[in-house]
């Protein structure tokens, strides 16, 4: 419900903001200028506003010769728009949402990146339209926010069950989002249709030459006047996944990896090679996981830090004439997550521990301890016990499937999230 608050502000809007007093020498005029034309939960809608953006709107009609709907249609449906807007608004400063200067910057700058400007030139270009930037710049912050607390709020409510997931991966669309690109450079040398052996065994020498010198220039691009002089033809077929495809490359690209050059191969048109530039989607990866454990030694309130290197030293020394690092990890090591279960960290991801500690377990032989070493923490040592490369195929399948059908439903939750945020609110049309 609007606040006593709001009321009297609303109160105080329809008595001095409606009029204004210009005065004259003679006499005071009075003139017509604002109006409260709604309440929103704790704010207000002001006439000023709505008209300002049907004015926008007709304008953008008229430019691009679309029909003008009716004044009080496109009042009503203005008014609507900007009644959920300011729902949203107060929605988003409830939770603390905020876009900051810096977010609001590369926002801009990406913008004008898009239409191929710098920021400097996107800002006369506005100007130049007889635009205010700062106002454009404040429209943008606005929308970022909606944007996000849209997302924030529809997102909680879009559930996706693992049948979804698997009918998605197996139906027509899924296959195709999941299936690999390739950005594909070519080459061809022709062959006359009535080419005798010796053209034929002369044109593929040639059609090598050009692949060996792709080989070693990382591609054709630095090589027009040798493909040139070779009779060849530079032809890139850019970004193709595998079924749109020449079927004469389908089975010569399943075996080759990112800035590979095809040996030469032969159609009836002469002989191809293909370089492959990028490749981008597709799901097929893995990852390096190792399973590692160490102890701890940490500084405290009665052990320095160099105290704790000579300690660390020592236990290393122990496990060297063969003590038991399980039963030194529970001895000695500070760290209470893993001391208790012999200093075992279990199987541990990229990126998940301290850069130094990954480094140096990186590094490490298998079933060898390591030095001592330093981290923030205090001093390490650890020990490898197994890696494993682990298949992200089916882990990434899945990921894409799920951001993909989330998608296809995100337009319909948000419908309903600005549906029930409209009937649930106080909203006063005057």
């Amino acid at each position: 419900m609007a606040t006593n608050f709001v009321k009297a502000l609303v109160m105080s809007a329809a008595l001095t903001s409606t009029l204004t007093v210009l005065s004259t020498t003679a006499n005071a005029e009075y003139q017509l200028i604002d109006r409260v034309v709604a309440i929103v939960e704790d704010d207000i809608v002001l006439a000023s506003d709505i008209r300002d953006q049907i004015i926008a709107i007709k304008q953008r009609i008229t430019a691009s010769g679309g029909k003008m709907p009716a004044d009080d249609v496109l009042f009503e449906q203005v008014l609507e728009r900007s009644i959920l807007e300011n729902l949203q608004l107060q929605r988003a400063a409830q939770i603390g949402l905020r876009v900051t200067d810096q977010q609001l910057n590369d926002a801009m700058t990406n913008i004008a990146a898009r239409n191929q400007l710098s920021l400097a030139e996107f800002k006369a270009s506005v100007e130049a339209q007889g635009d205010s930037y700062l106002t454009v710049r404040e429209k943008i912050r606005k929308d970022l926010l909606l944007n996000e607390v849209q997302r924030r709020s529809v997102i909680r409510n879009i559930n996706i069950s693992e049948s979804e997931v698997e009918n998605f991966l197996q139906s027509e669309q899924g296959q195709l989002l999941l299936s690999p690109e390739f950005n594909i450079d070519h080459i061809l040398l022709p062959i006359p249709a009535d080419a005798g052996t010796e053209t034929k065994a002369l044109a593929k020498e040639k059609a090598i030459q050009l692949q060996q010198l792709a080989q070693n220039n990382n591609g054709f691009e630095t090589l027009q006047n040798q493909i040139a002089v070779h009779n060849a033809e530079r032809s890139p077929l850019g970004w193709r996944r595998a079924e749109n495809m020449p079927s004469l490359f389908k089975g010569v690209i399943d075996n080759m990896a990112t800035g590979d050059v095809s040996e030469p191969i032969l159609s009836d048109s002469g002989y191809h090679v293909i370089h492959i530039t990028d490749k981008r989607g597709g799901v097929e990866g893995k990852r390096t996981e190792t399973k590692v454990r160490h102890i701890l030694i940490a500084p405290n309130e009665i052990r320095t830090m160099e105290e704790a290197q000579t300690l660390a030293n020592d236990v290393r020394e122990k496990i060297e004439q063969g003590e038991d690092f399980t039963s030194l990890a529970r001895k000695y090591s500070d760290d209470p997550g893993s001391a208790l279960s012999g200093g075992d960290l279990g199987w541990t991801e990229p990126g998940v521990l301290v850069p130094i500690f990954e480094e140096t377990m990186n590094k490490a032989e298998i079933g060898v301890s390591s030095q001592a070493f330093q981290s923030q923490f205090g001093w390490h040592i650890l020990e490898v016990s197994e890696r494993r490369e682990k298949d992200l195929s089916q882990e990434r399948a899945a990921q894409q499937a799920r951001m993909a059908i989330a998608e296809t439903k995100y337009d319909d939750e948000l419908n309903n999230w600005l549906q029930e945020l409209r009937d649930n609110a106080f909203v006063d049309i005057k």
